[in-house]
């Protein structure tokens, strides 16, 4: 009896050693699996119904999960306050690509630019309903009754499981375009407004079932993390950074961009983590950008990666959407990958961020 108790004890143990390590190795944090795998697009202008359509066959086919899709002029809604663009989709050609991305595995995250970016929400129609040139006036109960309306229209159509809602960008890409953005005598929203808006709009998604994703940049300051690039990190105002970060729900998804920089370590991304957020991180169309923030993001077990192709759809440029989509499709899952070069006819991986 005692032998058979003993040749049980070493089957446990080697099936400790070797059957648990086989499925350590399936999840490990280099492998890419668990984690979200995001592709974006922005549907501004006139976007080719059957163009977008090959974009979900690419994302499909390069192992995305999920399609962020920037909502604005490309698309028209009863409830959108923008003027839609000549050759803009109809709500039912939105929802027949909607459903196309679904069918093919991709789940379809509504991007909605509030507070910031108003060029594309408000545009120019509501001036009575703006802060400054960029950001509108959350003080006024007039601005939800249009951005509910908005909300409300988008979640009745697709219910989403989430929405991400812009926050991005204040005062511009960088401090050096605050005269560029902003008016003469305007200034940038302030912290408190900030929040206040963040607050009411993550707790209407939230009555309703939805979760809020939102960009992290001016919740992220260079006096914080003095190891980063100051472009990427935009609470620079009183008020912003960390003192705003420390105040926004935990539930909310930080969504976190460098598109540029080639670090071991990015402590943005862990600082948001150790305080209970969750974090997408975003990379754009520098290579090894894209394999060292996936590296970090995958070591850490991110709760997504994203690759951002912006209105590079709009300037016609497929070809490098399309490497975008495969050289992240491959790095988002191993980070070692051996990808296709950038098109030649692209040039020099530079330009915002």
């Amino acid at each position: 009896m005692s032998r058979v108790v003993g040749l049980l004890c070493v089957l446990v143990a080697l099936w400790a050693r070797f059957g648990s390590g086989g499925a350590a190795a399936e999840s490990s944090p280099g492998s890419g699996e668990g984690t979200m795998r995001i592709m974006h697009v922005a549907l501004a202008g006139a976007v080719p119904l059957e163009r977008a359509r090959g974009l979900v066959n690419e994302a499909q086919a390069a192992g995305f999960t999920a399609i962020q899709v920037v909502l604005t002029d490309g698309v028209q809604f009863n409830h959108a306050p923008w003027k839609p663009a000549k050759g803009a989709w109809t709500k039912a050609e939105f929802l027949s690509w909607a459903a196309y991305a679904r069918a093919h595995g991709l789940d379809v995250i509504p991007e909605v630019k509030l507070l910031t970016h108003q060029e594309q929400f408000f545009q120019k129609r509501y001036p009575n309903l703006m802060f400054n040139s960029v950001s509108y006036d959350p003080r006024k109960d007039a601005t939800y009754t249009v951005v509910f309306a908005f909300l409300d229209e988008v979640i009745e159509t697709l219910h989403p499981k989430a929405i991400h809602i812009g926050h991005e960008e204040a005062f511009g890409w960088t401090v050096g375009q605050v005269s560029k953005w902003l008016k003469f005598g305007e200034v940038m929203i302030p912290a408190d407004l900030f929040l206040g808006d963040v607050r009411r709009v993550h707790a209407y998604l939230t009555a309703k079932g939805i979760a809020t994703w939102m960009w992290a940049d001016m919740l992220l300051s260079p006096a914080e993390f003095p190891g980063l690039p100051t472009r990427h990190l935009h609470g620079v105002a009183d008020g912003y950074g960390k003192p705003l970060r420390d105040q926004i729900p935990r539930d909310i998804v930080m969504c976190e961009w460098h598109y540029g920089e080639t670090l071991a370590q990015f402590p943005s991304m862990a600082a948001m983590q150790g305080e209970g957020f969750r974090v997408i991180g975003a990379t754009w169309k520098r290579e090894e950008a894209m394999r060292s923030f996936s590296r970090y993001a995958l070591s850490r077990h991110a709760y997504g990666l994203m690759a951002t192709t912006w209105f590079h759809l709009q300037q016609n440029d497929i070809e490098l959407v399309r490497w975008i989509i495969q050289a992240s499709g491959a790095l988002f899952r191993n980070p070692d990958a051996v990808v296709p070069p950038m098109p030649a006819s692209v040039g020099a991986p530079d330009g915002r961020g």
